[in-house]
């Protein structure tokens, strides 16, 4: 016999302080990632500048990594989309149901 109304999912509200941290810890890796995608991209195009090679070395990159992280991040470009796709179809599937 099939319960109605269950839901088995316990849902609790956030703190906003936790909140907070989340979203400053997101926002800096996403930075530090936008800045080795720059970094690579710049080299890649032959932009050239002392506070462009610092950075390289500061980040201790290498360069032969170069096409690699580009083929890494256009592969991600095409996987997360179809991804995406496919469990979005599936949970309207589910909700239907």
């Amino acid at each position: 016999m099939k319960i109605p109304n269950f839901d088995p999912i316990v849902r609790h509200q956030t703190s906003r302080l936790s909140r907070v941290i989340r979203a400053i810890v997101l926002i800096a890796l996403w930075l530090f990632v936008a800045l080795v995608v720059f970094a690579n991209i710049s080299f890649t195009l032959g932009w050239y500048s002392d506070g462009l090679v610092s950075l390289y070395l500061l980040l201790n990159l290498q360069p032969h990594a170069n096409n690699s992280i580009l083929l890494l991040i256009g592969l991600m470009l095409l996987i997360v989309p179809v991804y995406c796709g496919w469990r979005w179809v599936h949970l309207t599937k589910e909700a239907r149901s």
